[in-house]
C-alpha cells in the first residue's frame, strides 16, 4: 500500500504515473482513508496511512486529483464519488478544497515537500517500471528505501479525532 507523490504537487504526481499505477492510486487512496475513518479496517496500522493521519482532507484531494487524470484518459471511475461520500461522512462536509486552498489553510501534512520523501517514490517508481520512469527522473538510484514519516496529527474516526485509547473527543 503506497500514495505514490513523486513530487509535492497532487496533479504533477498523478500525471506522471504509469497507467497500472494510476488505477491503483485511486483505490489506495480511498483504502488509506477508510483506515483513517473507519474504526477496525484494515490497513489503519500501515504506515501508508498513518502518515495521512488528520490530513483526510488533503489524502481526498490527491485521491480526487488521481481520479481526474485517470477520467480525463476517457476511463471510467467511480472512485472519486466514493472517496467525497466517505470524506463526508467522516467529517460531516464535502467540499474538498484544492491542493492551493489546503495549502494557504496549513491543511496539507508537513511532510509534503520533503525531498526524501519525494526521491524515494521515484526510487520506487523506478523499480516498479523503469522503462517508463527513467526517463521522467534522471539519475535517481531505484535502491531508496521508502520514507515513512509520521503525522503530526490524530486521524478522524467516526467523525471525531481520535489519538487512541482514553483520547477526548
Amino acid at each position: 500500500m503506497q500514495t505514490f507523490l513523486p513530487y509535492p504537487d497532487f496533479l504533477a504526481s498523478a500525471r506522471v504515473l504509469d497507467q497500472r499505477r494510476l488505477g491503483k492510486q485511486r483505490v489506495e487512496a480511498l483504502q488509506v482513508l477508510r483506515g483513517l475513518t473507519r474504526p477496525g479496517y484494515g490497513w489503519r496500522h500501515h504506515p501508508a496511512v498513518r502518515m495521512w493521519a488528520g490530513y483526510e482532507e488533503a489524502l481526498t484531494r490527491y485521491g480526487l486529483d488521481v481520479c481526474a487524470v485517470w477520467a480525463a484518459a476517457g476511463r471510467a471511475d467511480t472512485c472519486a464519488a466514493t472517496l467525497v461520500t466517505d470524506l463526508t461522512t467522516a467529517r460531516g462536509t464535502g467540499r474538498v478544497r484544492t491542493q492551493a486552498e489546503l495549502a494557504a489553510a496549513g491543511e496539507l501534512p508537513p511532510w509534503l515537500g520533503r525531498d526524501d520523501l519525494h526521491r524515494s517514490h521515484r526510487s520506487a517508481l523506478l523499480r516498479k517500471d523503469p522503462e517508463h520512469y527513467r526517463p521522467r527522473f534522471g539519475d535517481v538510484p531505484s535502491d531508496l528505501e521508502y520514507v515513512w514519516p509520521p503525522s503530526d496529527r490524530p486521524p478522524l474516526a467516526a467523525g471525531h479525532p481520535t489519538g487512541g485509547e482514553g483520547a477526548a473527543s
